[in-house]
């Protein structure tokens, strides 16, 4: 349901914005929104940490330690984020940020005021976030994915009617606000009733120098979010410098068609992660491996089909999807999709290191591995344009995680080598070198992928979403 209405959202909004603005003043949307992403960091990587020691207190009914990380995560997520508006307000006010953005059409007073909105979402969205998390651990997971997906419900429902009422930023931005603060407001007042121990409206068991233990555990999940960060709103950042707003629309909208593949290959991967810790706790490498080869394979294999497709129709799918709003770059597709082709590949070998906890090494690589991709973005931005900003992020990828994570993978176990990364990825850059040099051996090159898929599904696998491998 919420994969559903997330995939709806990316789909319907776009064409509804430039619809509404047109491509200059959405491409300017974006990049003040890619601006204010940065503040969710803010939580520094502590939310899911907070979310693992509510769980463990709550599965030993210590309602007295859940009490006290609850109360203090709230404590530090009310107070953080609200010190950080007061700085982000203030220098938004005195330096103005439309000078680096190239933020033409908007005006001054505008831009300051949807920042300033923008940036109290973040405020609003932090605290609620915690809040969310308390379903989680209480073992009421389908209640709290419920509230979540009303939420992101109403977000699409008010942003679809604003946009088709053709309301101007603030609005938007108001809109947009909205249902975090009745999400926040629903979930205290549900959290208080079912569960009066805890005490959620008081606070008074917050420990502010407990509350420091936090810092050190967060910090690896805090590189990953901020090397996420880095690579999808720093790439914003750097094309709206280097090129203006427009190049901004024609960037996101087909790196909005990439996500989409890599959105649904997730749900595949986080499907398989209990699964796969729970074969690493038993040390049963041979099935683990097995589970690995399956989801591995139906990734590469369903990135083949998706990239034939956008290479051959991608012109006219954009179009359809735009109205022909905003003009299609083949040169740029094509770049995207060898972009795809690398990232699903290495993304997909580190969901084992990730259910398996060995993320450490992972989460610094891949924040260096952002830092990289953005100069490069940048350099390949002032010399070449928006092609090469795309570039850069292949070659970015390419330098670092494209191998270092398959390594990564083989310091878990050998039989991770390269023997093995040979035999997965030979039929797949094969496939994808024929189909894009003689189209016409689809008929023959599609059934031996699906012939070299089948080959590596056991018995039996999937169970209503649930990976499970059987001998």
């Amino acid at each position: 349901m919420g994969q559903a209405i997330n995939i709806a959202s990316k789909i319907l909004l776009v064409p509804l914005f430039l619809l509404a603005w047109g491509a200059d003043i959405y491409g300017e949307w974006l990049l003040l929104s890619s601006m204010v992403a940065y503040l969710a960091l803010t939580e520094m990587g502590s939310q899911l940490y907070i979310v693992n020691r509510m769980t463990q207190a709550y599965a030993q009914r210590n309602n007295d330690e859940f009490r006290k990380i609850l109360h203090t995560g709230l404590a530090l997520f009310l107070i953080i984020p609200v010190a950080v508006f007061i700085i982000f307000v203030t220098v938004i006010f005195f330096f103005n940020p439309a000078t680096f953005l190239h933020i033409n059409q908007t005006s001054h007073g505008t831009v300051v005021l949807v920042l300033a909105i923008l940036a109290f979402q973040i405020v609003v969205s932090l605290p609620q976030s915690i809040l969310l998390r308390v379903y989680f651990a209480v073992e009421m997971l389908p209640r709290g994915v419920m509230l979540i997906n009303f939420m992101q419900l109403m977000n699409l429902l008010f942003l679809a009617g604003g946009l088709w009422r053709r309301w101007g930023m603030v609005p938007i931005a108001i809109l947009q606000l909205i249902p975090y603060g009745l999400l926040a407001s629903v979930a205290l007042w549900d959290l208080n009733r079912k569960f009066p121990q805890f005490k959620i409206l008081s606070l008074r068991d917050a420990d502010f120098s407990f509350g420091l233990s936090f810092i050190n555990p967060s910090l690896h999940f805090f590189l990953v979010q901020l090397g996420q960060a880095f690579s999808l709103q720093g790439t914003v950042l750097v094309v709206g410098m280097v090129t203006g707003p427009i190049q901004v629309v024609l960037f996101s909208t087909m790196r909005t068609i990439v996500n989409l593949i890599r959105s649904c290959l997730d749900q595949l991967s986080h499907a398989a992660w209990p699964e796969m810790t729970r074969l690493d706790a038993q040390a049963d490498i041979d099935k683990f491996l097995v589970l690995f080869r399956v989801i591995l394979r139906s990734a590469l294999m369903a990135s083949v089909i998706f990239i034939t497709i956008f290479h051959f129709f991608g012109g006219f799918i954009y179009h359809f999807w735009l109205r022909k709003t905003v003009p299609f770059d083949q040169p740029v597709m094509d770049l995207f999709l060898i972009y795809m082709a690398q990232f699903i590949f290495w993304l997909t070998c580190s969901h084992p290191l990730q259910a398996t906890n060995r993320h450490h090494t992972l989460s610094k690589m891949l924040f260096a591995a952002s830092i990289l991709t953005i100069a490069l973005a940048y350099l390949g931005g002032r010399h070449l344009g928006l092609p090469g900003i795309v570039l850069g992020m292949i070659i970015g990828d390419l330098v670092l995680p494209f191998w270092v994570v398959p390594y990564l993978l083989r310091g878990y176990h050998a039989c991770f080598s390269f023997k093995f990364f040979a035999t997965e990825m030979v039929p797949y850059i094969g496939s994808l070198v024929i189909l894009a040099t003689i189209p016409w051996l689809a008929l023959i090159v599609f059934p031996l992928l699906l012939g070299w898929w089948l080959k590596a599904v056991p018995v039996g696998i999937l169970d209503l979403g649930r990976l499970r491998v059987f001998k």
